[in-house]
Formats: structure tokens, C-alpha cells, sequence
């Protein structure tokens, strides 16, 4: 995952990655045409899937979970709000889509490794679908538009 930032340093990352008690299988500092830099991030962690080394090379390691990454990007969020991914434009959006799951109270000992999400339901618009794990977890998608414009920020 390519995440970018203006404040953000390799030390963070790496403190982020063992707060959840994950591991790099690669973390290289990259430029940003967004941000000040960024950080190309693969993670492995106690999830049930191997890892995928990138560039779809499957390897020995076990790959991180979704409560995992949860736990580096909230850890990331908290110190730059405006970090931005391919999944998450900033922060806002990062607890939007998750649910508010990744407090800052949030540990590995809480996380469910294998997650079972079932479609719970659309908005009464019909702007985005949640999907819902019996752990309790919550994801959120949109439909048709982007962040900015779902909260008005494009206007």
C-alpha cells in the first residue's frame, strides 16, 4: 500500500506496525506528486492468507489482517489527519469506512483474523452499502461518487 503523508516518518510507520504487531515484508520511502513523500508498505501479520511480496508474488509469510492494517493507519491517522491512500482520502473517511473500529484503544488481542462480512444494507439514498462482520466490525462503500463529494468538501 502506498500511503502518503507531510508529516509522517519511517520511525512512525515502524511504530505503527508494531503497535499491531505486524512485520514488513517491505517499507520503502518513495516521492509523492500529493504529499511531502510517502512510503510504500507491505505488511505480514497473523492473518490466515499468505502474503503477497508484491507485484503478485506469493510468499512464505502470513499476510496482515484487516484489524492489523486498521491498527497502523488509525496509529497513522491520529498523527497526520490528511494521510492519504488508495483507499482512504484522510482521516475522516479512514473512521467513515471502517466504523470507528481503530481507536487508539483498539489492540491486537481485540482484532478478529478472519473476518466474515455480509451485506447489512444500502442508505436510504442509496450513496453507499455497509457490509458487517458478527464480530461487530463495520465497512462502508460508496456508490458513484467520491469522498469530497459525499461530504459537500467538493463544493
Amino acid at each position: 500500500m502506498r500511503i502518503h503523508s507531510d508529516s509522517i516518518e519511517e520511525l512512525d510507520v515502524r511504530k505503527a506496525a508494531r503497535l499491531a504487531g505486524a512485520s514488513f515484508l517491505r517499507l520503502d520511502t518513495k516521492g509523492s506528486r500529493s504529499r511531502a513523500g510517502a512510503f510504500d508498505v507491505i505488511l505480514s501479520g497473523s492473518g490466515v492468507h499468505k502474503s503477497q511480496g508484491g507485484y503478485g508474488m506469493v510468499t512464505d509469510e502470513q499476510a496482515a489482517t484487516w484489524d492489523e492494517w486498521g491498527i497502523v493507519l488509525g496509529h497513522l491517522y491520529r498523527l497526520d489527519p490528511n494521510l492519504k491512500t488508495p483507499y482512504y482520502a484522510d482521516a475522516d473517511h479512514f473512521v467513515w469506512m471502517t466504523g470507528g473500529r481503530f481507536t487508539s484503544e483498539f489492540t491486537p488481542a481485540q482484532q478478529h483474523r478472519t473476518h466474515r462480512w455480509h451485506h447489512s444494507g444500502e442508505s436510504v439514498t442509496g450513496s453507499y452499502s455497509v457490509r458487517e462482520c458478527k464480530c461487530g466490525a463495520v465497512q462502508r462503500w460508496l456508490h458513484r461518487q467520491t469522498w469530497d463529494e459525499f461530504t459537500g468538501a467538493a463544493a
